[in-house]
């Protein structure tokens, strides 16, 4: 077939772009071309009229040579981070008691921190010696104030503490925390249900959740040994 510029009459500041590999020009009023070898002048239409279909990536250039390939990035597949496609408002559509736990949270908090018993806790059924645990474990932390929002993956509901992923993941989204912190499996099984029980960081799509041994665990632990437990915590970029 040959080159498009031994094909085509082209003005001389279009020969170099064509012979260098140029195969399209975006001309909005037409780039008029003379009849050559028997072939039918054309001219190309507008953008608007006729969009530009792009090249495959197993076509020749105009040099002869393969056209480049265009990389897409390389995504790998992580579950979405809430199944509610849109994003929750402050204090909307949350029933009690999780409308209750909001007064809690703080806007600009970095960090979410979760485990089975936060909903007894935050309920009016605190525990002392996990009251005792965070905060030694906040003082090991030294985050600034406001860093964390503790946030149920379960509330009392008729005397039994009810998970729900859902309203989880919809509290989460009111402040889009780059990292989670979860003490325990039986919370990571609320939050992820399909997470391998024996990875202790999974990376999903903007957000970041930190399995840590649970609650429950660290209540029978030395203060020093509550610490050492969270130091894989410690230097996460807040």
């Amino acid at each position: 077939m040959g080159s498009p510029s031994a094909r085509l009459n082209v003005r001389e500041n279009l020969r170099l772009w064509i012979e260098s590999g140029l195969e399209f020009v975006y001309a909005p009023g037409g780039l008029a071309v003379e009849e050559r070898d028997g072939e039918s002048a054309q001219s190309s239409a507008s953008p608007a009229a006729h969009p530009v279909q792009p090249v495959p990536s197993s076509a020749p250039s105009a040099t002869g040579r393969p056209a480049p390939q265009a990389r897409e990035p390389q995504v790998q597949a992580r579950p979405a981070p809430t199944p509610h496609a849109q994003q929750a408002t402050p204090g909307a559509n949350f029933p009690e008691p999780w409308n209750s736990f909001l007064r809690f949270t703080k806007p600009d908090a970095r960090v979410v921190m979760t485990y089975m018993e936060l909903g007894l806790d935050l309920g009016g059924q605190s525990d002392p010696r996990r009251r005792a645990v965070l905060k030694n474990l906040q003082a090991h932390l030294k985050w600034p104030p406001g860093t964390i929002n503790f946030w149920p993956v379960a509330a009392l509901v008729n005397g039994a503490l009810q998970p729900d992923t859902s309203l989880f993941w919809r509290g989460w989204q009111l402040w889009h925390t780059p990292h989670v912190i979860c003490f325990g499996d039986e919370a990571l099984r609320v939050i992820l249900p399909d997470a391998d029980p024996a990875t202790t960081t999974h990376l999903l799509e903007n957000v970041i959740v930190h399995k840590l041994p649970p609650i429950g665990q660290l209540v029978g632990l030395l203060p020093h040994e509550q610490q050492m437990a969270v130091d894989s915590v410690a230097n996460i970029r807040l």
